[in-house]
């Protein structure tokens, strides 16, 4: 990639991601055309941001997993009780925005993670030896948290955990080869072309994940703009409080538990909910799933503020 085009998209990727989107609501039959990609544009990303991460950074996870472990147990359980407990006593029992806000907190991790973390200066690393985990345990959790909601949410195990089998090993077996035929030093001489590459990938991504949602939006635009203001708020929240629980922890591990805290993989619970436009509550997770490419140009400042201070 040219090193000036490579330039302009790295200094506007957090813009340019909230695009994608923007175009996949715009465009619903681009969006519904380039959704059998979704795969293969996920596998993409997660293969250039480990090119990102250095071994030696997954080993310092890995010999010493205690943040790991309670960011996982955090996002997997303590998040979502703690949602129910601050929403269940103001919202009535049947309200979709409170089965919407606990399935959000019980959904597993976004698989992205580490592709957000190295935009926004969070902790690549950490964040996918999180994610993996989390991602394996929604099969069993997912329609456990849905069944408490009284949502019937459609979760076929077994698909789920080949999609993620998929997307897993393609991704790091792709990482390996590549790492192993380039080598280190020529990646890390690579790292801004990397970069604007991920960023590109992330905004293609971003138009099949919005399939449905520009109908949607168009039948209820009122509706949609309030799903949308509440997800975003309860994203944002997410954040503030997972930074807070974890702001104890060394390095960028606190940015990384608020990002982790938030960000979770709508496509999942999309998927298992059926189309945006069939319910309320579906209609405020794909309202939740446009929060996520939105986002990042949200927090990014404060990420960074954040990170100076840290240092």
């Amino acid at each position: 990639m040219n090193g000036d085009i490579g330039g302009l998209i790295r200094r506007h990727g957090l813009p340019l991601i909230a695009a994608g989107a923007v175009v996949g609501i715009a465009l619903p039959g681009l969006a519904a055309a380039t959704r059998p990609w979704l795969i293969l544009i996920s596998i993409s990303v997660m293969l250039l941001a480990l090119l990102r991460v250095e071994p030696a950074a997954f080993g310092e996870v890995l010999r010493r997993p205690l943040v790991a472990i309670l960011i996982l147990v955090w996002v997997t359980f303590g998040v979502p009780l703690l949602v129910w407990a601050c929403l269940a006593p103001v919202l009535p029992g049947d309200s979709p925005f409170l089965a919407a806000a606990v399935l959000i907190a019980a959904t597993p991790s976004v698989m992205s993670a580490a592709a957000f973390a190295i935009l926004l200066g969070a902790d690549a690393a950490l964040l996918t030896v999180v994610a993996l985990p989390s991602n394996a345990l929604a099969p069993a959790w997912l329609p456990l948290a849905a069944s408490v909601m009284g949502v019937g949410a459609q979760v076929d195990p077994v698909s789920m955990a080949q999609r993620l089998a998929l997307l897993v090993g393609s991704s790091f077996a792709g990482a390996a080869l590549v790492a192993r035929l380039a080598g280190r030093p020529a990646l890390r001489r690579a790292a801004p072309a990397i970069d604007a590459w991920l960023v590109l990938l992330i905004a293609i991504s971003a138009i099949p994940c919005m399939d449905g949602v520009g109908p949607a939006l168009v039948a209820r635009p009122a509706a949609f703009a309030g799903m949308f203001a509440f997800a975003l708020g309860l994203n944002l929240v997410l954040q503030f409080v997972g930074y807070l629980v974890f702001r104890s922890a060394p390095g960028a591990a606190a940015l990384s538990a608020g990002l982790v805290t938030g960000s979770r993989n709508m496509v999942l619970l999309l998927a298992a909910l059926g189309s945006p436009g069939d319910s309320d509550l579906g209609l405020i997770i794909a309202a939740a799933q446009l929060t996520l490419f939105i986002m990042p140009s949200l927090v990014a400042p404060a990420y960074r503020a954040v990170a100076q201070r840290r240092r």
